[in-house]
């Protein structure tokens, strides 16, 4: 089981820390959202572009950068030479944000799974194992992280990867809100979804990668309401099989689950 402290709101110094290892941008929209999964920023509130520039030390330019970044998670509003401001955030804003990431990463674990190339199966054995081996949340992450990136690129076209990537923000800091609770949980599910991959299985490894993603959104909007962050407005969350069934839609491929022998 990891150890350390809890996941919650990094302090500035700690972000000011991220700053060296991740884009800067990048480390200013987690400190966005963190103050946002706080209660710190709520819907409707300006943002202060200066303040957060003093508090983190970085310019306004990686601030704006990640502002836009956000718009399009479509976690805040920039009316025209009006501001930015946090747009509605509520449980439907966190799940659809899931689902939507939960469809595409279906997508691309099923396309693994019928490829059955060996070479990406003996990268997923690795990363596996290295989740196994993770004992500190932010090692484990890595490690799940990195799961996820070897089968989006074997997978993923031009278009697609950068879809993906545009989920860097709002799914992986909203992830961690629940991480002491959900680690056990999610290693028997990567290992699910490997073995679904390992055998060929594409409606299983597509199964397996909606089960992780969409258990991981309601953990987020569980642990949000638990802090009063948002309310409890009536659930509209979409169901397992309705993400798989759009997936057979886009993907094409209803009725061929398994790959045939030579991988094909």
């Amino acid at each position: 089981m990891p150890t350390g402290k809890e996941p919650g709101r990094i302090t500035a110094a700690e972000a000011r820390s991220r700053l060296v290892r991740v884009k800067t941008s990048d480390a200013v929209a987690e400190s966005i959202l963190d103050m946002l999964f706080s209660g710190e920023l709520k819907a409707g509130d300006r943002v202060d572009l200066d303040a957060i520039s003093r508090e983190l030390g970085v310019s306004r330019v990686p601030v704006r950068e990640a502002l836009v970044a956000l718009e399009r998670d479509g976690l805040v509003e920039i009316p025209y030479h009006r501001g930015v401001f946090v747009a509605r955030f509520d449980a439907g804003t966190i799940r659809e944000g899931f689902e939507l990431y939960a469809l595409l990463s279906a997508l691309t674990s099923s396309r693994v799974a019928r490829s059955g190339d060996p070479e990406v199966l003996a990268e997923l054995e690795r990363a596996v194992a290295a989740v196994d081996e993770a004992t500190e949340y932010r090692e484990f992450e890595e490690c799940e992280r990195e799961f996820r990136r070897i089968i989006n690129v074997a997978s993923a076209g031009p278009r697609l990867r950068a879809t993906l990537r545009g989920f860097g923000g709002l799914v992986p800091v909203a992830s961690r809100l629940s991480m002491a609770r959900s680690v056990d949980i999610e290693r028997r599910l990567v290992h699910q979804e490997y073995e679904a991959i390992r055998r060929g299985d594409a409606d299983a490894s597509a199964a397996s990668a909606v089960e992780h993603i969409k258990l991981l959104g309601e953990y987020a909007v569980e642990t949000l309401r638990s802090r009063g962050v948002i309310g409890d407005e009536p659930d509209d969350e979409t169901g397992p099989d309705e993400l798989l069934q759009a997936l057979a839609v886009l993907d094409g491929k209803r009725g061929k689950g398994k790959r045939g022998k030579g991988g094909t």
